[in-house]
């Protein structure tokens, strides 16, 4: 089992190849089955070191761990592999029985989960850059798999914008590198220690963490994200707002973990950075019409309120944002694939133009309500239980706690604004013929639930953490929630509802690529400034 993760990143790869090279009709039927695969050999692969993931370190070549290729696993990377899994299961199952579905689709979508795989193993940085750069360019082409010209317009803001974060992040690796002789990220680790008050270092860090920022889709570097989801298929979005987004909270992780034991305190910094990226993409969000841009906009203030909890080293704080990692993954996943079936069934994406989805789709709706429950953080489901574990872990803060309560207020007008859809009398009528499409959503909105009542388990197994006496469900939680509620309600028929001149200014605005990238460098300056600061 050690040569596993070698598995792991090549199986995809390999069976991509296939799939492009023999367009057969059948043959994507191999793509279900090296995803079986796959799914077997990550669990065994778990199993067989949960006691001790110090010795899933592999060394390609026999080389010295200093120079070689190296791949290691953790309880954070096993988590993103399960998570990773389970969507890329979802994703494949809602296109199989698409009559359209391309077998140079499932080439590229095949291929991304391979690399994806290398990049939550890789144990080195220059490895990191290689694969954090496949995955821009394959996202990309699903970007802009639909050849439409606004898809290629967004594929092509996407990679540009990325690139420039890519380009930032391996001017980081190269200081890195010049610094410590090394680019394995256990061994600098180690010397960390050493060097934590060198200049170059510091501005190493600034590099890094900036170039994340625009894969993480932080304040103010979000702009690529609307235009994506906007333009791109509904599984593709899905994906994108799902998983790939979390890939730089991913290396928000690794890379914080790396630079612990510098004097530099990111934790205020990176927590009103979330603040600012929730607050304004929940504002953002109140604005739009469209169903997909809508959801995009909150998936920016999502990511806001995960980084307030990454931001910490407090355990709680810390893994109340991982765990919204996971909620937050698959209830997007979920609507995103529920709006692809709605916008394809009423003919648009306008939320003033759909009504009565309940009566029309009545198990898809309940679904999509699931998921927009979690994301609020209603009790006995996934998100109440990472939004109470950040909660807990602010209390001290009077602030930043109720911070928090604001950013939940806003997430809850969102949904509010996005429910209009399920009321009136419907325009269309509809009989649900793909039914592995119902299995997926179905299938996701269970596994919302076992997020939410059976997270003390879970956490244990995963994290090695215990949350039995950690009280999620209970009465005062409900009270809050339905506080909040109250709250949210009055802000939506007072402010949102009636649709005020700011919002249509606010949605007709559009940022430039060359105003992005000149935003990206104030960031990246402005973060360099305040490490050195503070």
């Amino acid at each position: 089992m050690v040569y596993s993760p070698l598995l792991l990143i090549f199986l995809p790869i390999i069976t991509a190849l296939i799939v492009y090279l023999f367009k057969n009709k059948h043959i994507k039927y191999l793509a279900l089955f090296s995803q079986a695969i796959l799914s077997i050999v990550t669990v065994l692969y778990f199993i067989e070191f949960q006691s001790d993931f110090s010795k899933t370190t592999v060394v390609l070549g026999n080389w010295d761990s200093l120079i070689g290729i190296s791949l290691s696993n953790d309880a954070i990377s096993f988590t993103f592999m399960f998570l990773t899994l389970f969507i890329w299961w979802m994703i494949l199952i809602y296109v199989f029985d698409a009559k359209n579905t391309h077998h140079n689709f499932l080439f590229f979508l095949l291929f991304l989960e391979g690399v994806f795989f290398g990049l939550l193993q890789t144990n080195d940085l220059f490895n990191m850059f290689v694969f954090l750069e496949l995955t821009t360019v394959l996202v990309t082409v699903l970007i802009a798999f639909k050849k439409s010209g606004e898809s290629f317009r967004a594929g092509l803001y996407y990679l540009l914008l990325n690139s420039s974060g890519v380009l930032a992040f391996l001017m980081g690796i190269i200081l890195v590198y010049y610094t410590f002789g090394t680019i394995n990220i256990l061994e600098i680790k180690t010397l960390m220690p050493l060097y934590a008050n060198e200049t170059i270092v510091i501005f190493a860090y600034a590099l890094m963490l900036a170039g994340i920022s625009v894969k993480s889709a932080f304040f103010p570097l979000f702009t690529w994200l609307p235009k994506a989801h906007g333009a791109s298929q509904s599984a593709i979005s899905a994906l994108l707002s799902g998983l790939i987004v979390k890939a730089g909270l991913y290396l928000f992780i690794r890379i914080n973990y790396m630079f612990l034991e510098t004097a530099i305190n990111v934790e205020d910094i990176f927590f009103y950075i979330g603040v600012s990226g929730a607050l304004i993409g929940g504002i953002l969000a109140w604005g739009q019409t469209s169903i997909k841009q809508l959801l995009a906009y909150s998936t920016v203030s999502q990511i806001g309120l995960i980084l307030m909890g990454l931001s910490s080293v407090e355990v709680r704080l810390f893994y109340g944002g991982f765990y919204h990692i996971l909620n937050h993954g698959l209830a997007k996943m979920l609507l995103f694939l529920a709006a692809g079936i709605i916008i394809k069934v009423y003919r648009t994406k306008d939320i003033d133009k759909i009504q009565g989805v309940f009566k029309v789709m009545p198990l898809v709706s309940i679904a999509m309500i699931i998921a927009m429950l979690s994301i609020t953080g209603a009790p006995f489901l996934g998100g109440s239980v990472s939004k109470t574990m950040i909660k807990y872990g602010l209390e001290a803060e009077p602030i930043k706690y109720y911070l928090l309560y604001a950013v939940n207020i806003s997430t809850i007008v969102i949904m509010l604004k996005l429910s209009v859809i399920f009321f009136k009398e419907p325009l269309v009528t509809f009989y649900m013929k793909r039914i592995l499409q119902l299995f997926v959503l179905i299938g996701t909105a269970l596994a919302i639930i076992i997020l939410g009542v059976f997270y003390s388990p879970l956490t244990a197994v995963l994290f090695d953490i215990d949350l039995s006496g950690f009280k999620v469900n209970s009465l005062n939680a409900g009270f809050d929630y339905l506080v909040s509620v109250g709250v949210a309600c009055l802000i939506y028929f007072g402010v949102v509802y009636k649709e005020r001149a700011f919002f249509k200014r606010l949605r007709k605005y559009r940022l430039s690529f060359e105003t992005a990238n000149v935003i990206f460098i104030g960031y990246l300056a402005l973060l360099a400034s305040m490490f050195v600061l503070f």
